[in-house]
């Protein structure tokens, strides 16, 4: 692995992003015991949440805003988001040519990955000497395991099919050591090979990291956010008793769900209680507030308004669930109504906080409660309609009453898509379900749309228009066949450079 041997010859920790609040060290680390930085405990938290910040803000482009960019491309390339025309970003992907393509976000997803797993390894490999408190070094080395552990489960679910599909398919290197340029490139490791150190370092993670830890802020790792990571994790690799023991545990202990009035703030803000994790920005720290401007499709402060709904995307939803109340019709963001002409089915899930900041969610309870679900069902566990239905009901819909087997599990499936909208999950669920994306075009040419117009001296009329209406476009993959299962569109390629300089892959 040459090419990324090269690049990880210093530490990318060029930004404290606002998560530390002291200088991070850049200097060469090719002679590692002179390295300062990993003699204390302290030092190696600078590179810990560096490394974080470097992850999460890092840009190769404007649409490649760092690890969220991989969060709205499986979105993109799901059943659900309909990418408006014209508009920057992911329309490459909506129309699957990025990954296919081994565009940016394959060379961005694979020198992320790789420079914070090398980061992590240099903490780990230091660690254990690190002058300091052993207390804060437990929680420290667990930390480093965890992020290590959440990016080989971005690479197991994203260069791979299912795990199922074929165990032994190659994926990608593991690197459980510190690299220099002098160090050998790796082999490409199974899929299972993958999962499997993913779920290791989250293991570890657990074992290490304080029930008790409190974090200072919610980007950090704290007990409930491995326990979440396994339960996903072991999921994706069908480990069904697993899932179901970890989304158990978390769920005794946090099992809240937002109300109406939390779920249409504008999925904005790290303090909700119903966020586990998520990202944090601050006004002199909102590079990855950036993808707001594909996902707030209702405000006037974002630039592109993209990541429209698919108009029969709001029929899965029964009425009373307030989540459909949320998607209609609407012209562009602050659109001269009298004279637009073309609508939109915009989701206003997602808004800007003022100033265009707006904080990153990276797991909810919801997901957990899904997760449960799903692994119980898997195995014929009689609680899985209740934890599906608790969402159901925290969300006013219609209770599902009487469902087993496969048809239990097209439920659980379907309330991901719903609940999940815009967080990252549809390429995913697509890909470890052995699922083909599913689209079709939208057939009403024209809808109504009613505005309220108010003259100078105050008075109202209501006008209603017809309008034409947008759906699904890219109805099929780029050589014009249709969208099937385990198809190679759908994956993470390794990048042409990566290739070229790794001889072993």
């Amino acid at each position: 692995m040459k090419n990324y041997i090269n690049y990880t010859k210093v530490l990318f920790l060029l930004l404290s992003l606002g998560l530390v609040s002291c200088e991070l060290e850049t200097s060469p680390t090719d002679a590692m015991e002179k390295k300062e930085v990993f003699k204390t405990v302290s030092g190696s938290e600078k590179v810990l949440n560096g490394s974080w910040g470097q992850l999460m803000e890092t840009f190769n482009s404007y649409a490649n805003p760092g690890f969220g960019s991989f969060l709205r491309a499986s979105d993109a390339m799901g059943n659900d988001v309909v990418l408006q025309t014209n508009k920057y970003g992911f329309g490459s992907h909506y129309q699957f040519n990025a990954l296919y393509g081994k565009g940016g976000t394959n060379s961005l997803s694979w020198s992320l990955a790789y420079k914070t797993i090398n980061n992590m390894n240099n903490i780990l490999a230091n660690i254990d000497e690190a002058q300091g408190d052993g207390g804060e070094r437990r929680r420290v080395k667990g930390q480093a395991y965890a992020l290590r552990g959440f990016m080989y489960l971005h690479l197991a679910s994203s260069y791979a099919f299912a795990i199922d599909h074929n165990p032994n398919a190659l994926t990608a290197p593991i690197y459980l050591e510190p690299t220099t340029a002098k160090s050998q490139p790796g082999k490409r490791a199974t899929v299972t090979e993958v999962y499997n150190q993913a779920l290791k370092d989250l293991e570890e993670a657990l074992v290490l990291i304080p029930e008790g830890y409190v974090r200072a802020q919610k980007f950090q790792f704290d007990n409930n956010v491995v326990l979440g990571l396994l339960a996903r994790a072991n999921l994706y690799a069908r480990n069904w008793e697993k899932a179901k023991e970890y989304s158990d545990r978390l769920l005794v202990k946090n099992d809240y769900l937002m109300n109406e009035i939390e779920y249409k703030s504008g999925f904005n803000d790290v303090n909700n209680r119903e966020w586990i994790w998520g990202h944090p920005q601050t006004p002199d720290q909102s590079d990855a507030s950036y993808q707001f401007h594909f996902l707030d499709v209702t405000s006037k402060d974002s630039y592109y308004y993209s990541f429209n709904a698919d108009p029969y995307f709001k029929d899965l939803f029964e009425d009373g669930d307030y989540r459909k109340s949320m998607i209609n019709w609407a012209p562009d963001p602050g659109a001269d109504l009298a004279k637009a002409s073309v609508v939109w089915m915009r989701y206003g899930k997602f808004k800007f906080k003022a100033g265009q900041i707006a904080d990153i969610v990276l797991m909810r309870t919801s997901e957990i409660y899904l997760i449960n679900a799903e692994a119980k069902a898997r195995l014929n566990d009689g609680d899985a309609i209740n934890k599906l239905n608790a969402v159901k009901q925290a969300r006013n819909a219609a209770l599902a009453t009487n469902l087993s087997g496969n048809d239990l599990l097209e439920a659980i499936w379907l309330e991901r898509r719903k609940e999940l909208f815009g967080e990252g999950f549809s390429l995913v669920d697509i890909v470890r379900n052995q699922k083909a994306v599913v689209r079709k075009k939208y057939e009403q040419s024209k809808v109504e749309y009613t505005y309220v117009v108010r003259d100078a001296n105050g008075n109202e009329e209501t006008i209603t228009k017809l309008m034409t209406a947008n759906g699904h476009y890219a109805l099929n993959f780029p050589d014009q066949s249709p969208f099937v299962a385990n198809s190679p569109y759908y994956l993470y390629q390794i990048p042409a450079v990566e290739e070229r300089e790794n001889p072993n892959l």
